[in-house]
């Protein structure tokens, strides 16, 4: 069963709602009446959605899939971690099909759909492109979800995918008492959600079978109605905060990606001070998103045990921040005793001009233990990366990243005794970035880490000029990238190695 309504008519989205064709058009449309008295015989799959149209949708897929077999073939390969589509013949006979939560990266160039009314592509994170001639051959698609992947075709041209919606009235959905899944994605300009977001907050704390939940709050005090039901929520993607749009982000897609993985998401925007209730989300979060804040000075002072649970942590813009995390800054918590962020695999801090150091104070064993990724960009005050304390933790990181942090000499910042050089630090590390480094001159300060390294990068690092040998292993490498330039000007005592020279690789300014 599905309907969708809107304002205007529109052309259909990309959106979690999928696509649909014309009410006057689409026989099996129903009226508002109709959704109010038909919603609760809605199965558990069942769906509701609304996108930057403000459109709302209501899904059985159990009940489409048995209409369609019916009428045609349907080709079920979502979850299957496919990295490839399927072959032509099998899109040319369907007329459904659905490929959701895969691993694709392309699509085929031209197939013959002529059957085909459904598409479900979602949730394929690597997916950035759609071949041009891509839909040339799909006359009667109808319904498109593209929700989660990296592409947005020309929807336009799709002519079977128009809509013809209506604004949702308010009361319809605290009659989903069914309902298990809600997405709402708005146009943060649109004055119409200001205007009804507290009433459909009011209706949504009504909803006891919901499981995941996706939602903009432009007020704090509007996410502070709906705490009494995080709890209770598989995944949730929370914007708190009045988001301004931007003519150009400074997130990569990449950054973007990582979030969507992640199944409770809170992103807070243009905050000031430490609100108890973004603390109270934190709790239950496992990525965590600040954008903008404009007073905090350390991400501890959201408390470390309303951390506990992160696994993604990404900072930007936040211009009074000048550490990540303080170890004495909790006065309530014995610092002895504290793992903090204990359970985070990915951070990624970017555009901090009053950061200096990622960790202040002492580090209680296993705190970011388990770091898989670290990425610092545009932090031009950083000075200190990695203490003796912290680097003995990050026993499972795999990747770093450091770019335009121009006061950075190296990345290891204490002093280096015998003992320690008699050591392998980062013992998992396999990919370094380095660039647009102009004071770094040693990569640790002689300090062997990663001695499973198998990827360098280096660009504008005028004064690294000691060979890397020293100081990282290259028993495994298998690539090192930097200008040609600074690699002949390298000071090798007997010369560089000939099995060096043959992994460097010029590097492509695209690449930096």
């Amino acid at each position: 069963m599905t309907s969708s309504y809107s304002g205007e008519q529109t052309n259909s989205e990309s959106e979690d709602n999928g696509t649909e064709v014309s009410q006057t058009s689409q026989p099996e449309g129903i009226q508002v009446e109709e959704m109010q008295t038909e919603a609760t015989t809605l199965k558990p799959q069942g769906e509701a959605f609304t996108s930057g149209q403000m459109e709302f949708q209501i899904e059985d897929v159990d009940m489409e899939s048995e209409a369609s077999e019916q009428h045609g073939l349907i080709l079920m390969q979502g979850g299957l971690g496919l990295t490839k589509p399927p072959k032509d013949e099998d899109w040319e006979n369907a007329k459904e099909i659905y490929l959701m939560d895969n691993e694709l990266t392309v699509l085929p160039e031209n197939p013959r759909c002529p059957k085909l009314s459904a598409l479900f592509l979602q949730r394929n994170y690597k997916l950035r492109t759609i071949p041009p001639s891509f839909f040339d051959h799909m006359p009667t698609l109808q319904i498109l979800n593209l929700s989660r992947t990296g592409c947005r075709p020309k929807l336009e041209e799709l002519k079977q995918l128009e809509s013809n919606v209506v604004v949702i009235p308010c009361g319809v959905i605290s009659t989903l008492s069914q309902l298990e899944e809600l997405n709402i994605d708005v146009d943060p300009d649109d004055e119409r959600w200001d205007a009804c977001v507290e009433a459909i907050v009011n209706e949504v704390c009504t909803l006891k079978r919901l499981e995941t939940l996706k939602f903009y709050f432009p007020r704090l005090e509007l996410l502070r109605k709906i705490q009494m039901n995080i709890p209770s929520l598989f995944n949730f993607r929370f914007i708190v905060g009045r988001h301004v749009k931007r003519l150009m982000s400074r997130v990569p897609p990449d950054v973007e990606i990582e979030l969507e993985r992640w199944e409770r998401c809170l992103k807070y925007i243009n905050g000031v001070g430490v609100p108890r209730e973004i603390q109270k989300v934190l709790q239950h979060a496992t990525a965590f998103f600040l954008d903008r804040h404009a007073s905090i000075k350390k991400i501890s002072d959201f408390g470390n045990r309303n951390m506990e649970d992160l696994k993604c942590l990404v900072i930007g813009e936040c211009n009074e921040v000048q550490v990540i995390i303080d170890q004495e800054d909790d006065s309530n918590e014995v610092v002895s005793e504290k793992i903090v962020l204990g359970s985070l695999e990915y951070m990624y801090v970017y555009y901090m001009k009053s950061l200096w150091s990622i960790w202040e104070g002492s580090v209680q064993r296993n705190s970011l233990c388990l770091l898989k990724s670290l990425t610092l960009v545009t932090c031009p005050q950083l000075t200190t990366i990695f203490t003796q304390g912290l680097l003995a933790n990050l026993c499972n990181l795999e990747e770093l990243k450091v770019e335009d942090c121009p006061s950075i000499n190296n990345l290891v910042s204490f002093e280096i005794s015998a003992e320690h050089k008699a050591s392998d630090f980062l013992p998992n590390l396999k990919k370094i970035s380095l660039h647009y480094m102009p004071g770094l001159v040693s990569i640790s300060g002689g300090l062997h880490i990663a001695p499973k390294l198998e990827w360098l990068s280096f660009y504008n690092c005028p004064n690294l000029k000691n060979p890397l040998i020293d100081e990282v292993s290259t028993q495994d490498l298998k690539k090192i990238k930097g200008e040609r330039s600074w690699w002949e000007a390298l000071e090798w005592s007997n010369g560089c190695p000939d099995y060096l020279d043959e992994i460097f690789v010029q590097i492509d300014i695209l690449d930096c």
